[in-house]
């Protein structure tokens, strides 16, 4: 286990988000090893690894005074080991306390709201903004973030720049999607990198930016094969794969734990294939595609559908790629290419930052590829732009594959809004039409 310092040489920003969590994570992980058999749950069990010593790592940074860099998941946080800093993605430190700790982020959504924040805004960025408003508790050096994938997250991060006058440097996405579009964020990229240097008094080091590509470019071809393998019937992966995938994505970005949790699952999801089984005492009965995310704030629901409906979350919209990895041979102005398309292509903001028909095409497919029996869209508050869209995608799905689609209203990081008990009775009704 790696050692977290205790003496720090000066003056340092709060992180008590992280040490929070990482208490909260090693407390789960020495559960989780001491009371689960060996063959059952070995994603969740990797994850947990990963996510302590990422924490363990980001928070020893912290405490040397390496500089912090708050940044969007959707964002290629890769771009920021070309210094010496700690990237953390804002919207997995909102909604890891969520999934972890009963209480969840509610305490900060409420603080953000009492601050004048409105309710109905996306509690990804809204846990975060309580955090900061919370006294000597969590500050960053830096904020980079695009102008993508929707109004909410543009409007929250305003919050930082302005109000708490933490440094933010915003990279201009485009909404044409072709080389036009990709070449132009490319150099809104490169200036971007300029202007954290100026900001954290540090020379670009590409070398090791190419290191951190590295990690995340394996994982996605791990994850390439993960999917392939999903598609088998029966799915050879727990449905909770899908948010956890979710955080890993963004918070393990650039990290050896994203490449190395992504091979545990690929090796796990691969040997179920050969033994045509799926995860031990489930029951696949129905196929679930969920167009939009996975619900974050209760992991244990992914296990009620697994075990208890027999149906399993064979995929969500933020679990499939439609991009390539960077060759380790590229060369830095390539690198930049390649970040640029996959922060464009990246799941939610493909589907969002553009027209609707990404999101039409894609949901098509991946039922398709998936085999899906239906779908589920968490219809989360936040996300108006592809809330609008629900009718769309339901009728698509009907026209296209012939298969019914239930919708359910919520907030993805705060059960307040609808509860675990409230979503559980609406699936299992759903699937009583299913059976």
């Amino acid at each position: 286990m790696q050692e977290i310092a205790t003496k720090a040489p000066r003056a340092l920003k709060p992180i008590k988000p992280l040490e929070i969590l990482h208490e909260g994570v090693t407390n789960t992980l020495e559960l989780v090893m001491g009371a689960i058999p060996d063959h059952e749950l070995p994603i969740f069990k990797s994850f947990l690894k990963a996510l302590k010593s990422s924490l363990e790592d980001i928070i020893a940074k912290a405490r040397q005074g390496i500089s912090l860099i708050g940044t969007h998941f959707a964002f290629p946080s890769e771009l920021f080991y070309a210094f010496d800093c700690a990237p953390l993605c804002f919207e997995a430190i909102s909604y890891l306390p969520s999934a972890l700790f009963t209480e969840g982020a509610e305490p900060f959504y409420d603080l953000a709201n009492s601050y004048g924040h409105p309710y109905h805004t996306c509690s990804a960025q809204k846990g975060v903004i309580g955090m900061a408003l919370k006294d000597k508790f969590f500050d960053v050096d830096a904020i980079a973030v695009p102008t993508a994938p929707c109004d909410n997250t543009m409007a929250s991060y305003s919050f930082f720049s302005e109000v708490k006058k933490v440094p933010t440097v915003v990279a201009d996405m485009p909404t044409y999607h072709d080389k036009r579009g990709y070449n132009y964020f490319a150099t809104e990229l490169k200036n971007m990198v300029k202007k954290l240097g100026s900001i954290l008094g540090q020379e670009p080091n590409f070398e090791s930016m190419r290191k951190a590509v590295g990690h995340s470019s394996k994982a996605i071809e791990y994850l390439a094969e993960i999917n392939d393998l999903r598609a088998a019937v029966p799915c050879p992966t727990e449905s909770m794969l899908n948010p956890l995938g979710s955080c890993a994505q963004n918070f393990f970005a650039g990290r050896p734990e994203k490449e190395n949790f992504y091979r545990d699952v690929r090796d796990v999801a691969k040997e179920r294939v050969r033994k045509h089984e799926g995860p031990p005492d489930v029951n696949e009965k129905i196929r679930a595609f969920f167009p939009y995310m996975s619900i974050f704030f209760d992991v244990g629901m992914c296990e009620w559908m697994d075990r208890e409906l027999g149906m399993v979350n064979v995929s969500d919209l933020f679990n499939y790629f439609f991009f390539d990895p960077i060759p380790p041979t590229a060369s830095v102005d390539e690198m930049f290419d390649g970040l640029a398309r996959q922060s464009m292509e990246y799941p939610m903001t493909r589907q969002s930052e553009g027209f609707v028909d990404y999101f039409l095409e894609d949901t098509v497919f991946l039922a398709k590829k998936f085999k899906a029996d239906c779908a589920i869209f968490s219809t989360h508050i936040g996300c108006k732009q592809s809330v609008s869209v629900v009718q769309m995608i339901r009728e698509v799905l009907r026209d296209e594959l012939g298969i019914p689609m239930l919708a359910i209203e919520l907030d993805i990081g705060d059960k307040r809004m609808t509860s675990a008990e409230v979503i559980k009775k609406k699936m299992e009704e759903f699937s009583k039409t299913l059976l």
